[in-house]
């Protein structure tokens, strides 16, 4: 009897466990994301974990990363660590992954949970020496580890160009994906895992980009997400985050936009509401073709008219020409090319009416366009203006919401939004839905120059628009939200 009740009690405790383990029940609470102080652990120290994901399991958050010290990154010092939390502020130090990692430069960690297997798996980037790049795949019964190798020779479609930075995903269906980058070319593509999630089925959709790392793939509704941007090799002034949308997990990716990245310079002298004057913006002709504005709204804007105030200070100059009967060189307003983005492309739209009206040193142009539903516009003087200036005090429209402005062009650089290297997308269930966080390491940023210092960004969450683009990030000092 007393046998009996001791082997029902190991049952009972390991049924436990496993429930504990996977339970999703937890107390209400509020968090509040600072991204302007640094994420401390409860024993008072900086969390260093870096190029990883924060994921929950259960009614834990696990936050795995890269642990660099005080290296550049670039040593076989690097090592994998997890921190858990309740709550995304407070950090327990969980412990190291790999407690006896083979001799190498690690980077790059991922776990994910098998629900088959009911273990969670762990891969990695690593390199026996520089770049000869490999995928390692580590398995354990925990979240927090340690785990144990099952094979640190991954072989994957592409292994030939060597394996670089990557992804993981679970979809649905339990179906695991990783969205990884070649070393040659730093190519990107997205292969369906195994059953197991610890190898590759082969199964590769083709090159989406190239010259890229750092992917992050998720599903919202009926579109997959890949986001990935250009190298960026611990940059300190921050990579992009290009949008490759698709309604298949492995294939049919089209590039939709780049959330983390200006346009161009920001120009908001032409929707500051002064239409006379000389704050204008400048428009120059650069090998034949015009500089554009760009004009950017969150949602999208039924658009038919857009009103052009022009400055007419762009005149040849009469200084000593006696010959010249004419006491004011004559202007000519001109004509413009307005376009909108589609998604994926740049559209032109109809100009169907321009009326014009002078008013001292202004000419006002409102042109009559055919209605347009749109989010982004682009208005470029045409490539025969006789001018090679344009200048503009203000660009305005029919809608009532204020967009953002930019000048854009081949020749004016596209900063970060956000100086981070993005590193995962994090899903996050919270009390209005599940949302999207994006996430990136802000190398450089760290006060006393320590590598495993520096900060991480985490963004307030991500939002839609209802054909699934992603708007554009903006900085945050600080957000929270609700968890139920």
């Amino acid at each position: 009897m007393r046998a009996f009740i001791v082997f029902f009690s190991f049952i009972l405790l390991v049924s436990c466990q496993k429930e504990t383990k996977l339970s999703t029940e937890q107390p209400s609470y509020n968090t509040t994301v600072s991204n302007t102080t640094p994420r401390m652990d409860s024993d008072g120290d900086i969390v260093d974990v870096h190029d990883g994901r924060v994921i929950k399991f259960g009614d834990q958050y696990y936050w795995y990363g890269t642990s660099y010290g005080n290296t550049n990154g670039f040593t076989t010092a690097n090592s994998y660590h997890v921190y858990s939390s309740p709550d995304m502020v407070s950090w327990k130090k969980e412990g190291q992954l790999l407690p006896n990692q083979p001799e190498g430069v690690y980077y790059r960690p991922h776990v994910i949970y098998n629900k088959k297997n009911d273990n969670y798996v762990l891969w990695y980037n690593w390199y026996p020496q520089l770049w000869d790049g490999k995928f390692g795949v580590a398995v354990s019964d925990t979240p927090t580890g340690p785990f144990t190798i099952v094979n640190d020779d991954v072989a994957m479609f592409r292994s030939e160009a060597g394996l670089g930075d990557f992804g993981l995903f679970v979809d649905e269906d339990e179906t695991a994906y990783i969205s990884y980058n070649t070393i040659n070319n730093h190519q990107v593509s997205i292969e369906k895992l195994d059953a197991d999630y610890t190898g590759s089925t082969m199964e590769n959709g083709g090159i989406i980009d190239q010259h890229m790392e750092a992917g992050s793939q998720f599903k919202r509704g009926e579109y997959y997400y890949l986001l990935t941007d250009y190298t960026c090799c611990f940059c300190n002034y921050g990579s992009g985050a290009r949008v490759y949308q698709s309604k298949d997990p492995l294939s049919g990716y089209q590039l939709t936009g780049n959330i983390n990245r200006k346009p161009g310079t920001p120009a908001p002298v032409v929707t500051d509401g002064i239409s006379v004057g000389t704050d204008h913006l400048t428009i120059s002709k650069k090998d034949s073709l015009f500089d554009s504005v760009q004009l950017l709204w969150k949602e999208e804007q039924n658009i038919s008219t857009l009103t052009v105030d022009i400055f007419t200070g762009n005149r040849p100059e009469n200084c000593g020409d006696v010959s010249n009967p004419r006491v004011h060189p004559e202007f000519e307003a001109p004509e413009f090319i307005v376009e909108y983005w589609n998604k994926t492309t740049w559209q032109p739209i109809e100009v169907n009416q321009v009326t014009s009206e002078k008013t001292a040193i202004a000419e006002r142009l409102t042109l009559q366009i055919n209605p347009t539903e749109a989010y982004r516009l682009r208005v470029t003087p045409v490539a025969s203006y006789k001018f090679d200036r344009v200048f503009i005090n203000e660009i305005s429209s029919n809608s009532n919401n204020t967009p953002a402005a930019y000048l854009t062009g081949s020749t004016i650089p596209q900063r970060p939004i956000i100086p981070a290297q993005q590193t995962y997308v994090m899903e996050l269930p919270t009390a209005d839905g599940t949302q999207f966080l994006w996430m990136g390491d802000m190398w450089g940023s760290a006060s006393d120059n320590i590598k495993g210092h520096d900060y991480q960004y985490w963004s307030a969450p991500l939002e839609f628009r209802k054909d699934g683009t992603i708007v554009p990030l903006e900085w945050n000092s600080e957000w929270g939200f609700n968890n139920r």
